[in-house]
């Protein structure tokens, strides 16, 4: 390749083309802009998408990724404009999503001087220490001829094992100095998968060949791997209900009659029954978090170590983590369960699962299930609960469209109720469960695949922390769909201080004027000023039909659903435990927290 003179910023530029990166979501600062400005002439090849808060931009980036599975990056400023894009780093990383953070830097000869939003102490241009916990890796170059070095092993790291976000810092003088420049030609990743030890494998088939109650629990990693037919041909194979974490949702299709819904203290009746109850368990790309183990009680999700545990996961640090194993495998989910399926069937014929006993006792579980759900799903009571308005969602998105949560109620609720049948359907802010994920996360959804319906469902309390990014929608068009569940307040913690305390206990949970009077934030007015379609529904009846128009509506439409505020019509439906700690004044109440926990 022939040896340009090109500035930084036309560096970065050329390299994200290269290395075939769609778009970049931005807002503009005096620490970006030369970089910005290289851009201009490229505008055909790569595109700047503007978000409205940094925080936005790194959500959308996500969302576009687990949507499209294609990396995008995110370009800020220096100072605050770096430090805004934390809580999207943080939720990034906790669920393995790779995105590539470009934020400016201070200037390599003003370094140390304390200049307009430098992080100066303990040392100078120190913001990536502030972000070192939440990457994988971070670069800070300090000559051009180290920017390309970089950038190159950035995506390297992000394709690397268990993905994750980076970044890079580029001072200003770099961004806008000529260097020389000569790209790549040859390849900086391998070809393969890293694929787990045949012999562990083997003895980790001959153990599930061997259940009476085998379980698969199906994590993130099996979505991160497109390993979605390898896993239904195991579970198919053995006979095996399938159950999930919050990032493995959609893994497994809700319509399969071995769907056992979820697991954990927002899991499901027959989630947690057969996990409680099997003799082997079969993790896949799953972290054993604190919510889909019931915070680790014993015999409420999963009694481990009697039941026996088979661990597949490419980051062998989560290999025995939390729960002791049997057998450990390190290594891809695709490529593991394809030779765990071949090595499955050396060993003996599929079962004829259907014509057993276990088969009829899951089926009896998941009857149960929905016989437990029914009340709150079909109640016509006013305003709307949230399992009723996930009926009418679902009736009015499409099975292959994409619905969006990120925290409280309306994505634990979507976790144990909302039936999803595909991977890359379902996306919420799973390990890091931040507020405010959903909207911007959304828009990223719907610019990552333009031709899939996408729906975010999210509270008041989350559209109020992000909910201006619904600009950008509105300057693009993006063809998405939002419905807020309005119930004046953190809804979710309101029931939780309720619950445990006592209704006197409940503190700036429930929004309130200065009268006592209930606030409620006007959603379809805020919307509209912003340039969005906008209507607000009351009876849950029409809101199937309000979606349906909203997705033949061009650009974005909000929807302003009422939802119940009161108990018990807020209820949530949990079937195993949480940790949620009580302090030490509340007597009984403490007394019983104490000899529930597992620890």
């Amino acid at each position: 390749m022939t040896t340009q003179k090109l500035t930084g910023g036309q560096m970065v530029v050329d390299f994200l083309i290269r290395e075939g990166v769609e778009k970049v979501f931005a807002i503009p600062g005096h620490g970006n802009t030369a970089l910005l400005d290289a851009f201009v002439d490229r505008a055909d090849e790569i595109e700047l998408v503007p978000a409205m808060h940094e925080q936005g931009a790194a959500h959308m980036a996500d969302g576009y990724y687990r949507a499209s599975g294609k990396i995008a990056a995110i370009c800020t400023s220096i100072g605050p404009g770096a430090t805004n894009t934390l809580t999207g780093l943080a939720t990034a990383f906790a669920d393995s999503m790779p995105m590539l953070l470009i934020t400016g830097a201070v200037h390599t000869y003003m370094e140390n001087r304390g200049v307009l939003q430098e992080i100066d102490r303990p040392h100078g241009n120190n913001f990536p220490r502030m972000v070192e916990p939440v990457v994988k890796r971070w670069w800070q170059p300090s000559r051009l001829e180290q920017l390309p070095v970089a950038l190159a092993q950035a995506f390297n790291t992000m394709h690397e094992g268990r993905r994750g976000p980076v970044l890079v810092d580029i001072p200003q003088d770099l961004q806008a100095e000529y260097g020389d420049y000569t790209p790549d030609t040859g390849a900086r990743r391998p070809a393969t998968r890293a694929t787990g030890d045949p012999a562990v494998i083997a003895e980790a088939a001959r153990l599930l060949a061997g259940a009476k109650r085998p379980v698969i629990v199906a994590g993130g990693g099996v979505i991160h791997a497109e390993a979605a037919a390898e896993l239904m041909a195991v579970a198919e194979h053995l006979g095996a209900p399938v159950t999930h974490s919050f990032q493995g949702k959609g893994a497994f299709p809700a319509d399969h009659d071995l769907y056992a819904w979820p697991c954990g203290d927002m899991g499901s009746i027959p989630g947690n029954g057969v996990t409680r109850t099997a003799d082997v368990i079969l993790a896949v790309g799953c972290r054993f978090s604190d919510r889909i183990t019931s915070s680790y009680r014993p015999g409420v999700t999963f009694d481990i170590p009697n039941t026996k545990l088979v661990q597949i996961d490419i980051d062998g640090f989560e290999i025995g983590r939390n729960y002791p194993v049997e057998v450990g495998v390190v290594g891809d989910a695709k490529t593991s369960l394809a030779a765990l399926r071949d090595v499955l069937a050396d060993l003996g014929p599929a079962l004829d699962y259907r014509n057993t006993d276990y088969f009829a006792e899951l089926q009896d579980l998941k009857a149960q299930w929905e016989e437990h759900l029914r009340p709150m799903r079909t109640t016509d009571y006013l305003p709307m609960t949230n399992s009723r308005a996930m009926v009418e969602i679902r009736k009015a998105l499409p099975r292959e469209g994409i619905l969006v949560t990120d925290s409280s109620n309306p994505a634990n609720q979507a976790f144990n109720e909302f039936p999803i049948y595909g991977p890359k359907t379902n996306i919420v802010a799973g390990g890091f469960s931040g507020i405010g994920f959903g909207v911007p996360a959304a828009i990223g959804a719907q610019i990552g695949a333009p031709d899939t319906p996408v729906l975010a469902m999210v509270g008041d309390g989350s559209f109020l922390q992000t909910g201006t990014e619904i600009a950008t929608a509105a300057m693009l068009g993006v063809p998405l769909v939002i419905v807020v569940l309005n119930n004046g307040g953190w809804e979710a913690i309101k029931d939780l201080q309720i619950s445990l305390f006592g209704e006197e206990r409940e503190i700036i949970s429930g929004w309130k004027n200065l009268d006592g009077t209930p606030y409620f934030a006007d959603i379809t007015r805020f919307a509209q000023s912003l340039g969005c379609s906008a209507e607000r529904v009351e009876d849950p009846e029409k809101l199937a039909d309000a979606i349906e128009r909203a997705f033949a509506t061009p650009g974005p439409v909000i929807i302003e659903a009422m939802s119940a505020h009161e108990l018990p019509w807020t209820e949530m439906h949990p079937t195993g435990w949480w940790d949620i700690t009580v302090p030490a004044y509340h007597g009984e109440v403490r007394d019983d927290y104490v000899a529930q926990r597992g620890f």
